[in-house]
């Protein structure tokens, strides 16, 4: 079902940005579990133009599953009834093949969750099959060039399954989020040293989206207006960045999820900032932290899909920021993660060739 298709003369605010979007291809985005929580927090940056800018024209592709049909046509609803500047057309549907055909970018946030009861080995399988059947569909209808997000839970496994079963497309196409853990590093050491957030850059999240996520602020600087540029790891004491700063990252969805059952403002932002970095670029001279497949960095075996420090050019490619110092507490930390994904990953790609 097709929502909000109008003449582009009817969506412009003004003749500059009009002028600017008839230059532009309009950019097709799909987005799963379309009809969820997550995914109308994330729609919301995405039709106001936060993050692809506002002279950029977006065909929003909605998908989910059958039962949740009515709730994407609200969603769609909605979309029309923000009278965005940027969203052309919107289409609601139940079909990965449709969802899929034509899209740019992928941001796949569907996923079985964890329920009362279920095993982890359970939850493995059924995640595995949707990602399986995702990589499938890619491999046949989706373009070469396609960008593929993976934000469902366990985001790193989830993301190196899909990847395999679309060999035709690139694996620096594909990432995982891990800008979420980031965002929560900002703002744990933000505060603690008399900073805002956005005076903070080059943390990083290394390794997978689980409790041996390893938040780093070894790296971390602090730009203040007329002040000298400062180590942020000076300003803190060591036993903080090593204990509470991680525990407090690590836990940081538990106790969400214990007072009020979702989170899901701050994952539509992270998917937000993670697509806007990955399109637009980095700043100069700043990293973010991604989950991509590895190169070799820093010893994490080739094909790996681990969360690492990159930087990202204006034409979307990604580059892992190899040349950080990494003291002996930080290897360990790097190395723990490392093993646990070695061991997730090998289940996973088992239980994806029976199924």
């Amino acid at each position: 079902m097709v929502f909000l298709s109008r003449p582009r003369s009817q969506m412009s605010d003004s003749h500059h940005c009009e002028d600017k979007r008839r230059k532009l291809a309009p950019m097709t985005i799909c987005i799963t579990g379309a009809a969820g929580r997550i995914a109308y927090s994330l729609i919301q940056s995405l039709a106001k133009g936060d993050v692809f800018g506002h002279e950029q024209l977006l065909v929003l592709h909605l998908l989910d599953i059958e039962q949740s049909k009515e709730a994407m046509e609200g969603v769609a609803m909605e979309i029309e009834d923000m009278a965005s500047h940027v969203v052309d057309k919107c289409v609601v549907t139940t079909s990965m093949k449709e969802a899929i055909s034509g899209a740019d970018v992928a941001v796949l946030i569907a996923s079985v969750p964890h329920l009362p009861g279920m095993e982890r080995k359970e939850l493995l399988k059924a995640n595995v099959r949707i990602f399986k059947e995702t990589g499938e569909t890619l491999e046949r209808f989706g373009k070469r060039t396609i960008k593929v997000l993976v934000v469902a839970n366990p985001s790193n496994t989830n993301a190196l399954v899909c990847m395999n079963y679309a060999p035709s497309i690139p694996r620096e196409q594909f990432t995982g989020l891990s800008m979420l853990d980031h965002n929560r590093t900002l703002a744990q050491l933000a505060p603690k040293i008399g900073a805002t957030t956005d005076e903070v850059t080059n943390v990083v999240v290394w390794g997978n989206h689980s409790a041996t996520m390893y938040p780093d602020i070894s790296h971390a600087i602090v730009h203040r207006i007329d002040e000298v540029v400062r180590p942020a790891a000076d300003l803190v004491y060591k036993e903080w960045a090593r204990d509470t700063l991680i525990k407090s990252v690590r836990t940081r969805y538990a106790e969400i999820m214990q007072r009020r059952g979702m989170t899901t403002m701050s994952t539509g932002k992270a998917i937000a900032d993670h697509l806007k970095y990955w399109t637009r670029g980095t700043p100069v001279g700043q990293f973010v932290s991604m989950a991509v497949p590895s190169n070799g960095a820093y010893g994490i075996a080739k094909g790996v899909f681990y969360s690492f420090p990159v930087q990202v050019n204006k034409h979307g490619d990604i580059k892992v920021v190899a040349d950080l110092k990494v003291d002996e507490f930080s290897r360990e930390m790097i190395d723990n993660s490392y093993i646990e994904l070695q061991t997730e990953a090998k289940e996973a790609l088992s239980i994806a060739e029976v199924l």
